[in-house]
């Protein structure tokens, strides 16, 4: 067994911060520490050099973006899964080649704290993710060069990162507020399983919008006090300035009452006073968006159990995600349900956890390559890998042996046309979407059927279109869902057909969260299948991408 065989590593690719993992020769997580800035995470921030082929990634490009925000990207996670772009010096990039920036620097960082090679790696992504971010995420770090083995949800992650040793089934509510994103999920945990029960959330929620109301607070006072001359929101370096100061000041008023922000513009300063009760006041409307995503997981954990007061089957709270760590969060949920929320690692829990996962996954599934191994390779392996790593054999191996249970974060069904009433087809707002899967299923899920029926006579034809829901309550009104990408076909050259002729329908969704419909028109035997393998970018589009990321150089 080769050494690089003995270096697992789980990234948490974060909205504003990105954390790289690995086991360590103890067996246990390690973070690498940024090599430049010898901090644990790194802004996941990109700074294009004018003209020179250079990229910078992490604090540099944090502090650069100063000076040329036009030519610096962030956040840039929030645009995953979306036909975003960003031109410089005549190359455009997407949100998959700018993560995959992120993860080359990321490598580069492991490799040099490590002395390994950095190939096969674990990435996180909120729970709430669906099939097109997944996609995104994994061809980010197909464009870095790297060998993405899974794509993980980050509460997972963090579960496995969670005391794991006792034998006792635990129902865990992880309260997940990241830069960028946020979810919450509850997760059973016992001896034998991470299972997860239900999840809800929103990938437009997270720390960068309690930063922005904080800018947007310092810029009202300081106009109202001061009076520039100048409109300051006009000028992107101060506001880019200012956005730096209110994620400082932000972090300091959780551990602070007050913090004053001396300001200056157009020939006028003051210096205006940020408390923590009106940074809680500004931002109150947000974190009651997060305690209504709370309130929607426990209804669905309550209806999934038959249980009326779900909230009390709640073990523990685990607040994850460097935001969770405002004062307000744990104050409002003990409020809110009497919990007694504690902090788990919030910044590094995710990419632990992951490196956890890789481990797990190297020693059962020969890291990805071949055919399972039988029971007795299994234990050679084990035995080896716990000899290697100074681990116990029995300890590996059990955690190892803990299944990983994950759900559908979003519905899926197909779209039909009610021709119940004599003038349907004067009325296309009687098109609707039967859903065949359902949100908040345990994956994998088979054989969900329909008996879908023509509704022309002569048809020879049948086009079928699969569409997605995300929200709070399942609806079959067409607006609440929208097509998947490239998740429709036609099923053709069909005899005549008289109206209500049978169309058998099937679909399913993989572990790994591939979609796949069949259809068949019994009388012919005419059939259709739609594998939805999501993707924005094309594998050609993929293969380019990695070719201009190789030509970069990226430096910290």
């Amino acid at each position: 067994m080769s050494d690089e065989n003995l270096t697992f590593f789980g990234i948490d690719l974060g909205t504003t911060y990105s954390v790289v993992s690995y086991i360590d020769e103890t067996g246990r997580p390690a973070v690498v520490r940024n090599v430049i800035t010898n901090n644990e995470t790194t802004p996941s921030v990109v700074y294009f050099e004018e003209g020179a082929g250079e990229v910078v990634v992490g604090e540099a490009a944090k502090h650069v973006s100063r000076l040329y925000p036009s030519r610096v990207v962030e956040r840039v996670k929030r645009s995953m899964g979306r036909e975003a772009q960003w031109e410089f010096d005549g190359t455009t990039y997407t949100p998959e080649s700018i993560s995959a920036l992120i993860l080359k620097q990321l490598a580069q960082d492991a490799e040099y704290y490590t002395k390994r090679p950095v190939r096969q790696v674990v990435i996180t992504v909120p729970a709430y993710f669906g099939l097109l971010e997944r996609d995104a995420t994994r061809n980010a770090g197909r464009i870095a060069g790297l060998d993405v083995v899974e794509v993980v949800p980050e509460p997972v992650a963090a579960a496995l990162q969670y005391d794991l040793d006792g034998e006792t089934t635990r129902t865990v509510l992880v309260y997940d507020l990241g830069g960028g994103t946020f979810d919450t999920t509850v997760i059973r945990i016992d001896a034998d399983a991470v299972e997860v029960l239900c999840t809800d959330g929103d990938q437009q929620l997270g720390g960068a919008d309690w930063d922005a109301r904080l800018v947007q607070y310092l810029v009202d006072e300081f106009v109202g006090h001061a009076g520039p001359a100048d409109d300051p929101t006009l000028d992107e370096e101060f506001m880019q300035d200012l956005a730096l100061t209110a994620e400082e000041v932000k972090r300091q008023l959780s551990t602070v009452m007050s913090r004053r922000v001396p300001m200056r513009y157009a020939g006028a300063s003051t210096s205006v006073e940020a408390t923590r009760e009106t940074f809680e006041d500004v931002t109150r409307d947000l974190l009651d968006r997060t305690v209504e995503y709370t309130e929607r997981t426990l209804h669905t954990l309550g209806d999934k159990l038959g249980i009326a007061d779900p909230a009390t089957a709640i073990d523990e709270v685990l607040l994850v995600g460097g935001s969770s760590k405002m004062p307000a969060v744990a104050r409002r949920l003990a409020e809110k349900w009497g919990w007694t929320p504690r902090l788990h690692d919030p910044d590094l829990a995710v990419a632990k956890g992951a490196a956890r996962f890789a481990l797990s996954r190297a020693l059962w599934a020969w890291d990805g390559q071949g055919a399972a191994p039988t029971a007795e390779e299994k234990q050679q392996r084990a035995s080896a890998l716990a000899l290697a790593l100074g681990m116990d054999e029995e300890s590996l191996t059990a955690s190892a042996n803990r299944r990983i249970v994950t759900v559908l974060p979003k519905s899926f069904g197909v779209k039909l046309q009610d021709t119940s009433l004599p003038d349907w087809r004067s009325q296309p707002e009687k098109m609707y979407v039967e859903h065949l899967i359902h949100a908040n299923e345990a994956l994998p899920i088979e054989g969900r059927e329909l008996d879908a029926r023509t509704i022309e006579d002569g048809q020879t034809a049948v086009r079928i279109e699969i569409y997605e829901q995300a929200g709070a309550a399942e609806s079959p009104d067409l607006a609440a869902n929208k097509p998947v990408d490239r998740g429709a076909g036609v099923i053709g050259g069909l005899p005549p057909l008289p109206r209500h002729s049978p169309v058998a329908i099937s679909m399913g969704v993989s572990v790994g969260g591939e979609l796949r419909l069949h259809a068949v028109e019994p009388g012919s035997g005419q059939e259709l299948t739609i594998e939805v393998q999501v993707s924005v970018l094309s594998e050609d589009e993929v293969h380019q991408a990695r070719e201009v990321v190789a030509a970069l150089t990226v430096r910290g």
